[in-house]
């Protein structure tokens, strides 16, 4: 088939122009935008190209997006087509719809190198002949999607193999053809029913998508998995299914291999608690959502999360924090020098243990700039003596002096409001940074609040707090995890309240 050279075709890869109609017209198959530069509108045809065979034909081979989502939509409507390069290959050849039997073996024929994704279709459509017919390794993607699919003799052929591999991987839309590792069935596969779960396109910004790190901006929400390349943008949104209620895992050893779960809340979790092991091994390559605060929580509460992550080289200052926090709290300063940058510093260090006097001295002539917490430090232990040493040559702030209101000895308010006579000055706060005037208190709450049923949304992350300006409150999963089957509000359409009068009913 002739491609397009032409200046003018290639140009419209550049135009960044946002139109609904556009967009709209593009997922229903009807019209191509002459403006192609915008992410959303490539998904937006992509979407229409796999739905409605014959759509976009013009654009082959002026993108490798557009070519392997037209290769894909031939695949599926029977016709095997003249794929000339690598990243002309489409990973997904089963949705919306799976080709025939023939097909497929057809393609694995003229393309040996996709019998992994022939393999999977076999999984989708219960072509069992074909999927024995290829003569390849057990793939636990393949399993997890025959098992979703109900083709349970391509599962019991895969599973009954001595161990499985991860050839598919369908985060980079890889197959591994070369060295690939043992694993377990982990939840890590888009499996097809999956995929009809859509997200509304919005508007988007043609003019700041970098500097909103592609939320809201862009016109959709980064998915876990890509593997149509779509996004699965349409023009509805669709309530994300969960077949599998992850709640009895939270209190369980994992067994071997997972049900097909949304595994978010379990990724949660095992952070928020600091379980390496769990972490470890259901975390995603990308974080997801709220991953660094519930990650922040575990290294706060767990040593030997916090010294696993220092091995990991966390590129997000609040981790780095957290681990220091921690080891501070060790009585370890190993990571704390006068040349330590000030981002790695962390504000809160005297919960939930306490340091030794020794090491908040130390902590003081190593770094200066950290006596306000340091002084918070000392009220919270009551070291009287340590707080008096510092506090002569301190400037106290108005955290600290929160912090001497709260305690039960009246040294610490006498002497901060004899320095700041001293001093002369009013104490302040640095209004970004209000949330130091936070308790500790306020980090041992419970909730009562019930909801209808579990989800990632229950770990709270939205205001900041004394983990060094950001916040982590999973109460409500634990509540939820905890309460029996018939207290769970499923059918109450207002909010509900665990509290022993209203309810339990």
């Amino acid at each position: 088939m002739p491609r397009p050279t032409t200046p003018s075709t290639m140009d419209r890869l550049l135009v960044q122009k946002y139109d609904k109609e556009d967009c709209l017209a593009a997922i229903h198959g009807q019209r191509v935008p002459m403006a192609l530069g915008l992410p959303l509108v490539r998904l937006c045809v992509v979407r229409g190209i796999r739905y409605h065979p014959g759509f976009a034909e013009e654009l082959y081979g002026l993108d490798p997006l557009f070519t392997r989502a037209l290769n894909a939509r031939r695949i599926m409507s029977n016709v095997v087509p003249d794929i000339q390069n690598p990243n002309e290959v489409p990973y997904c050849i089963w949705h919306p719809q799976t080709a025939s039997e023939s097909t497929y073996r057809q393609l694995v024929a003229c393309y040996p190198h996709m019998r992994y994704h022939v393999g999977r279709a076999c999984a989708v459509a219960g072509y069992t002949s074909l999927y024995r017919e290829l003569a390849i390794l057990p793939d636990a993607h393949i399993a997890e999607e025959a098992r979703e699919c109900g083709n349970l003799d391509i599962f019991d052929h895969v599973m009954a193999e001595p161990a499985q591999y991860n050839v598919m991987n369908d985060y980079l839309r890889l197959v591994n053809l070369e060295n690939p590792e043992k694993t377990c069935l982990n939840g890590d596969t888009a499996v097809c029913w999956s995929l009809d779960s859509k997200q509304k396109f919005t508007t988007a910004d043609p003019y700041n998508e970098e500097e909103h790190l592609g939320f809201g901006s862009q016109g959709y929400f980064e998915n876990d998995f890509n593997i149509t390349e779509d996004m699965s943008i349409d023009d509805f949104q669709s309530d994300k299914e969960f077949r599998f209620d992850v709640t009895s895992l939270l209190s369980m050893p994992l067994p071997l291999h997972l049900p097909t779960v949304e595994k978010d809340l379990l990724i949660l979790m095992a952070a928020y608690y600091g379980d390496i092991d769990r972490y470890a091994r259901l975390r995603r390559p990308e974080r997801i959502l709220n991953e660094i605060e519930c990650c922040v929580h575990g290294i706060y509460h767990n040593t030997q999360f916090a010294l696993w992550w220092s091995q990991q080289q966390p590129s997000s200052k609040y981790l780095v924090m957290a681990v220091n926090a921690r080891l501070i709290m060790n009585n370890v300063l190993a990571t704390i020098t006068p040349e330590t940058s000030p981002i790695d510093l962390p504000y809160l260090i005297w919960y939930p243990t306490i340091a030794a006097p020794s090491t908040y001295l130390e902590l003081a002539r190593r770094q200066p700039t950290m006596v306000p917490q340091i002084l918070r430090s000392c009220i919270v232990a009551n070291y009287t003596d340590l707080f008096d040493v510092l506090v002569a040559n301190a400037v106290p702030d108005l955290a600290v002096l929160a912090e001497a209101e709260e305690s039960s000895n009246r040294h610490y308010k006498a002497r901060l409001d004899q320095r700041v006579l001293e001093l002369g000055i009013t104490p302040s706060i640095e209004c970004y940074k209000e949330w130091k005037m936070w308790s500790t208190r306020k980090l041992i709450t419970s909730t009562t609040s019930l909801e209808k049923r579990m989800s990632p949304q229950l770990v709270g992350t939205n205001f900041p707090s004394l983990y060094n300006g950001i916040q982590c409150d999973a109460t409500s999963v634990e509540l939820m995890s905890s309460l029996p089957r018939e207290w769970i509000p499923i059918n109450s359409s207002k909010p509900v309240f665990l509290n022993y009068t209203e309810w339990p009913l």
